[in-house]
């Protein structure tokens, strides 16, 4: 039993020593990513596409944002759009910075102890405010569309189905949380017994 364990963690540690070397650059990359975003956002020329255009822009297709942007923004935008980046970003960060110390953490073989569980639940509850506020923002977009643009129902299913994936996703980090949490309370009371 002791031989099949010592494999089972001598994997682990493999595998997240694997999932470390991909969490860095994940890291600088959003960084970069962010950076990037801002700089472009504040270097797009001066025109008049204002708030209102690009917030239905966002909500139609986000992909082509950049080509939609070339006739240039207003200030008012570059500042709101700028100030959007930067709240999805940072947050983003943290949430991947707490990520990559708890899977440094398992590649210490520290899997249920305190602080792999101070990272989990970090990223955990970031990740749950961020999804939150997205899910609000995009919901505060899409009444804003229906009162000053066309009641579009692919926006709506959109929305629907963005905020469907995000619960699922949150049931199963919860799960795995609580995994988590209960392994670390079994693993201090069998320190206690010993």
């Amino acid at each position: 039993m002791n031989l099949e364990r010592n494999q089972r963690i001598a994997a682990f540690r493999k595998v997240s020593g694997y999932l470390l070397w991909f969490s860095m650059p994940l890291l600088i990359v959003t960084c970069l990513g962010g950076l990037i975003g801002i700089i472009g956002l504040l270097s797009v020329q001066t025109g008049n596409v204002d708030i209102h255009q690009s917030m239905l822009k966002v909500m139609d297709d986000p992909t082509n944002f950049t080509e939609f942007v070339k006739p240039g923004l207003t200030t008012a935008s570059k500042i709101f759009f700028t100030f959007a980046l930067l709240a999805l970003t940072v947050p983003l960060f943290y949430i991947l910075l707490h990520l990559q110390k708890l899977i440094q953490c398992f590649h210490d073989g520290d899997i249920f102890n305190a602080r792999a569980l101070f990272h989990a639940r970090a990223a955990y509850k970031i990740n749950l405010y961020l999804g939150i506020a997205w899910i609000v923002a995009s919901f505060g977009v899409l009444i804003y569309c229906f009162q000053f643009a066309d009641g579009n129902l692919d926006r709506t299913l959109n929305w629907l189905w963005n905020t469907i994936v995000f619960f699922i996703e949150l049931g199963f980090l919860s799960l795995i949380l609580w995994a988590l949490e209960i392994g670390t309370d079994l693993n201090e009371e069998a320190e206690l017994t010993i």
